[in-house]
């Protein structure tokens, strides 16, 4: 059982990642991987719930939710510099003319 322990860590833990990249994109493809990253989550979300029980469960489904409304990089951006808004120009794989659509 322990080694399900391990495997569901190493889910979550690449989900984690990968929940990182869609900033590096722009538009829609940003949207698509934001879809992808829900359509991936939810097996794992379920897995884990199935072995650590509803606490962890309902647990990393708030830290998946976080992770897709603020991710680390952006969330780090809004704390470490406040009252100047998210100005969406200065994301990663944007033009400076605005983001693509």
């Amino acid at each position: 059982m322990a080694g399900s322990g391990i495997i569901s860590a190493g889910l979550v833990a690449a989900w984690v990642l990968a929940a990182n990249l869609p900033l590096l994109l722009a538009g829609r493809r940003r949207r698509a991987a934001g879809y992808a990253l829900v359509l991936l989550g939810v097996p794992i979300l379920g897995f884990v719930t199935w072995q650590g029980g509803p606490v962890r469960g309902l647990a990393l489904l708030a830290v998946g939710a976080l992770l897709l409304c603020w991710p680390p990089l952006l969330l780090g951006r809004v704390l470490l510099h406040p009252g100047q808004g998210l100005s969406r120009k200065h994301l990663p794989g944007e033009h400076l003319s605005g983001p693509a659509e």
